[in-house]
């Protein structure tokens, strides 16, 4: 039972310190969709999902030796951060410019960018439970926690950010769609 709540108020202050640090890491909020599309950093999210992917970890276990899959399993496990990082600097980003569109007069742009700034919100506290997450795993290698639907949730924010990028930039609304 202390180890359950160890862990607990070990993910409640990493949780807190990853949206602590996430909260600042933008400098500059885009004002265009080419600037937004260079603030964007690539997140592979096929690489992401063999990372955190269970059957992956049981595959490596199985093959490797004990010593050589915690090796293995850390270095997934930093990768997957890694990610994580990226993604909510992505998340920032598309925050940044929903919430400018949610002032735009076409009802239609204000919508998108409303269910835009919806989402990315969600996918921000996701991302900031699954560092902790990941954090814990490194720490204690036997957690079974695994971030769940990031991915996905990815995918969603950046197809709603795509279609914002499309109404508001009619004639180049692709690059957005490109970036993410």
């Amino acid at each position: 039972m202390t180890t359950i709540f160890v862990l607990l108020i070990l993910l409640a202050a990493l949780t807190l310190v990853a949206v602590y640090l996430m909260g600042g890491a933008l400098t500059r909020t885009a004002t265009s969709e080419e600037e937004l599309s260079r603030q964007i950093k690539p997140v592979d999210l096929e690489a992401f999902r063999n990372l955190i992917d269970a059957e992956e970890e049981e595959h490596l276990r199985t093959n490797l030796s004990a010593s050589e899959f915690r090796s293995i399993e850390r270095l997934r496990l930093r990768a997957a951060i890694d990610y994580l990082l990226a993604v909510s600097h992505n998340v920032d980003a598309l925050l940044h410019f929903g919430q400018t569109a949610r002032r735009s007069s076409d009802e239609r742009i204000a919508e998108a960018a409303r269910s835009l700034v919806e989402n990315a919100l969600r996918l921000r506290l996701l991302s900031a439970f699954a560092i902790a997450e990941l954090c814990i795993r490194m720490v204690f290698p036997g957690t079974m926690l695994r971030p769940a639907g990031i991915a996905d949730r990815y995918q969603q924010v950046a197809e709603r950010a795509a279609q914002l990028g499309r109404l508001q930039y009619p004639g180049r609304g692709a690059l957005l769609s490109r970036s993410l």
